[in-house]
C-alpha cells in the first residue's frame, strides 16, 4: 500500500467516523434523548442530544 493510498484511507475512514457521529447525535436528538460524555477528567457528564446537535452543527433538529 503506497503512502497516498493509505492516506485516502485515513481520510475516508475519518469521513465515515464523521458521519456515523452526525447520524447518530441526529437521531437521538429527534428522539429527545441524552448523551453520556467524558468530562476530560476521568468522569463523565449526561448531556442533551437536542443542545450538542444544535452547538456543533448549528442545525435546527429535524422532526420525524
Amino acid at each position: 500500500m503506497s503512502t497516498t493510498e493509505k492516506k485516502q484511507y485515513q481520510e475516508d475512514l475519518l469521513h465515515g467516523l464523521e458521519l456515523a457521529e452526525y447520524r447518530m447525535l441526529r437521531d437521538k436528538a429527534m428522539r429527545n434523548e441524552t448523551l453520556i460524555q467524558g468530562d476530560g477528567k476521568g468522569g463523565w457528564v449526561e448531556v442533551s442530544a437536542r443542545e450538542l446537535f444544535v452547538k456543533l452543527y448549528n442545525e435546527p433538529v429535524p422532526t420525524f
